[in-house]
């Protein structure tokens, strides 16, 4: 009996009645927690399919493709033509790597989101997950637009920013322009832009809206110090007295979270 070959350290259960050449079970992938997201469009275009079709042979690109666990190996799994840009070489090796391990059919290649090297209407589906919020305003509009120029009419998208109800400002680093954050990850400067919700309501006004959600995350507040919360009074999101805010250090969970805002879009016809 032949032992089951996982495709990724993350995956659980086997594809049904699905093996390799050499009899061993296929296991599909299991993406990271921050990308569960990218679930709901998998479920939002198989929701939108008449009865007897298929996403099989239906194209789909990523706009931000790399990492050590690509969403876009789900889409490929599915039978999807999926092709992955990536401004980063390092993160398309990543990619490139994991696809290589699981015999994945995906196309990868280095591009820039803003300036898509592909003709008009060439994709049935286009989304990015956590790749657009480190670019400015500015070119996070000139991304959304690359993204339904090569959107088929009719075709699918998703997409989100981060939204200004993530607090603590401070903790994404020092304001360098109005809505955009610099801070040091890894060594590396990082990028974040957040948009209100009239802001990012503009970003995809020449697209029908079919689904728009926030996702709030509560995470870090539990590590602040009195000295630490004391320090954050400055940027309450309701002025309060030094007294009134230090009552509420017992609620600093509650105050610290991280929010994007995700659209699932309509290309109209």
């Amino acid at each position: 009996m032949k032992t089951p070959v996982k495709r990724s350290a993350t995956s659980v259960y086997p594809i049904a009645n699905k093996r390799t050449e050499e009899g061993d079970l296929v296991y599909p992938t299991v993406l990271r927690m921050n990308a569960t997201p990218v679930y709901r469009f998998l479920s939002l275009i198989a929701s939108r399919l008449s009865e007897g079709e298929t996403v099989r042979r239906r194209s789909i690109l990523d706009c931000g493709c790399g990492g050590t666990v690509p969403p876009l190996a789900i889409f490929a799994e599915q039978g999807m033509e999926a092709v992955g840009v990536d401004v980063s070489e390092r993160q398309l090796q990543q990619a490139r790597g994991f696809v290589e391990r699981a015999g994945l059919d995906i196309r990868l290649r280095r591009a820039d989101m803003r300036d898509l090297p592909f003709p008009d209407a060439s994709f049935d589906y286009v989304y990015e997950h956590y790749s657009m919020c480190h670019l400015s305003r500015t070119d996070t509009a000139q991304a959304v637009s690359e993204m339904r120029r090569v959107a088929k009419p009719g075709g699918l998208a998703f997409l989100g920013v981060i939204s200004t109800e993530s607090w603590p400002p401070s903790s994404y680093g020092e304001e360098w322009a109005s809505g955009e954050r610099w801070m040091v990850e890894d060594g590396d400067e990082v990028r974040h832009s957040f948009f209100s919700d009239a802001q990012s309501d503009r970003l995809v006004a020449d697209w029908d809206v079919l689904l728009k959600e926030k996702a709030v995350l509560h995470v870090g507040g539990e590590d602040l110090s009195e000295a630490d919360w004391a320090a954050l009074r400055a940027e309450a999101p309701v002025p309060r007295s030094a007294e009134e805010w230090a009552a509420e250090y017992e609620r600093r969970t509650d105050y610290v979270r991280y929010v994007h805002t995700y659209y699932a879009l309509k290309k109209p016809a």
